[in-house]
């Protein structure tokens, strides 16, 4: 097939094919195109002693009219990047880049030919501080709920505690604590970091400016145990003698807390109800019961047997 005439007929027309389309794209980007770009932007030589105050955009987007081939030579073979040095730009406590020093950076990058269409920032004004961070801890604000049959095993933690707060001004040494916006969650069933902003304080700069928060999430496991009962409101001169000492409980804790040996749930009598029962026994109370410790429940006794003593 390779030695006949129609095969090497259509060889020569696909090359024509191919030459045509080459002339077709050259003469195609020499007419003027217009093209969007995101420009890198990046400030060197800048000494370790600086921190900004605002932080430096990392780039750019900028909308440039040429002819089609200095675009492509300039934009899109690789990612264009404009560089800022420092030192020539640095004018007191800021650093300032004019319209007219950012036209000209990107017309080095893309050509003196170039139109500038639009660009999201024109200029830059960036004050700094040489001063060290003001070193400060980081307070966790949280609107969170477990799903059922779970609990919150904890105040949600930062993986980072502290942060540092940089001002040209005075005031932050005021400043003892930054806050995490609110992170709100609903229905957890299971330990979860999240990523949250640290609220923004006016005139200074915090960094780092976004942390990651663990929120502890376990299951609830049932526990029973035995409570000591403890006896309130009795006069002086008296003494109650309960039969038995203890009752049984039972509650839920957190799977983390099943093994402790303490019983997070107080059970009690009150004297005074002697005068209104009728016999020698008194209704159970739960009194108080520890914050972890969910849904507590006396056993299978609701009264227990008393005796008064007198002292």
């Amino acid at each position: 097939m390779k030695s006949s005439g129609r095969f090497h007929n259509a060889v020569v027309f696909c090359i024509f094919i191919v030459i045509a389309a080459l002339f077709w794209l050259i003469l195609a980007m020499n007419d003027s195109v217009t093209k969007t770009f995101d420009v890198g932007l990046r400030i060197v030589n800048v000494p370790d002693s600086v921190t900004f105050i605002i932080e430096p955009p990392k780039d750019i987007h900028v909308t440039l009219r040429d002819k089609g081939t200095n675009l492509l030579r300039a934009g899109v073979m690789s990612q264009p990047q404009i560089d800022i040095n420092f030192r020539d730009f640095v004018d007191g406590s800021q650093l300032r880049f004019s319209q007219s020093d950012m036209n000209t950076a990107l017309k080095a990058t893309f050509g003196s030919t170039v139109q500038i269409s639009s660009i999201s920032v024109d200029s830059l004004s960036l004050p700094y501080t040489t001063s060290k961070g003001l070193r400060v801890p980081i307070v966790v604000r949280a609107d969170i709920s477990a799903s059922s049959g779970n609990v919150i095993a904890g105040i949600p933690e930062p993986l980072e505690r502290v942060a540092y707060i940089y001002s040209q001004s005075d005031d932050i040494d005021s400043i003892n604590r930054v806050y995490t916006e609110t992170i709100v969650k609903r229905n957890l069933s299971k330990t979860t970091e999240v990523e949250v902003k640290l609220t923004p304080i006016r005139g200074a700069r915090i960094i780092p400016s976004r942390i990651r928060v663990k929120i502890p999430i376990e299951p609830l496991v049932r526990k029973d145990g035995e409570a000591p009962v403890k006896v309130t409101n009795v006069p002086a001169g008296m003494s109650i003698l309960l039969f038995p000492a203890s009752v049984p409980v039972s509650y839920y804790v957190p799977m983390s807390q099943f093994y402790e040996d303490v019983i997070p749930v107080q059970v009690s009598v009150d004297y005074e109800e002697t005068q209104h029962t009728v016999g020698n026994r008194l209704p159970l109370h739960i009194t108080s019961t520890e914050d972890y410790a969910v849904n507590p429940q006396l056993g299978d006794i609701t009264d227990i047997e008393y005796a008064l003593v007198r002292q």
